[in-house]
C-alpha cells in the first residue's frame, strides 16, 4: 500500500431537493474537484460524481459515489475515498456544514448550482 494525500477544494451542487411533502423526490446530485499526491506525483484534475438516490435519506444513508475521473487511472481504494468524500461533502453541506446546514424539519428545500470552494485533506492508502 501506498499513502496518498487527496485534497478536496470545490464542489459543485448541481442538485438537491429535500421535500417533507413527497420523500420520494428527495435527492442530491453533486460533483467534488480534488488534488492526488501519490508518489511524488501529482494529479490536479481530478473530480468525483456523489449522488443519493430519490427517496432516500440524506442524513442518515450514504452517498453514492461513482468512479472518479481525470488524470490518475492507478490502483483505487474506493470504500476508503467513498467516506473521505462524503466526509467533505457533509462538512459543507448538512447538519454541519459549514457553507449550508440542512437539519431536521427542513420543508421544500430546492438547491441548484451552487459553487462551495474550501480546501480539507485526508490520507488515503491505494493498493500497489
Amino acid at each position: 500500500m501506498s499513502t496518498a494525500t487527496v485534497t478536496f477544494h470545490k464542489l459543485i451542487q448541481e442538485a438537491q431537493d429535500v421535500s417533507s411533502t413527497d420523500s420520494k423526490q428527495n435527492h442530491v446530485v453533486s460533483r467534488v474537484f480534488f488534488r492526488l499526491d501519490l508518489n511524488d506525483e501529482h494529479y490536479a484534475e481530478m473530480s468525483v460524481i456523489l449522488r443519493q438516490p430519490f427517496g432516500t435519506d440524506y442524513a442518515k444513508e450514504s452517498i453514492e459515489v461513482e468512479k472518479p475521473f481525470g488524470s490518475y487511472a492507478g490502483n483505487w481504494n474506493h470504500n476508503a475515498f467513498r467516506k473521505i468524500v462524503e466526509d467533505y461533502y457533509r462538512s459543507a453541506i448538512g447538519r454541519q456544514g459549514r457553507a449550508m446546514r440542512i437539519g431536521p424539519g427542513s420543508e421544500n428545500v430546492r438547491m441548484r448550482g451552487n459553487t462551495i470552494e474550501f480546501s480539507k485533506s485526508y490520507q488515503l492508502e491505494i493498493p500497489q
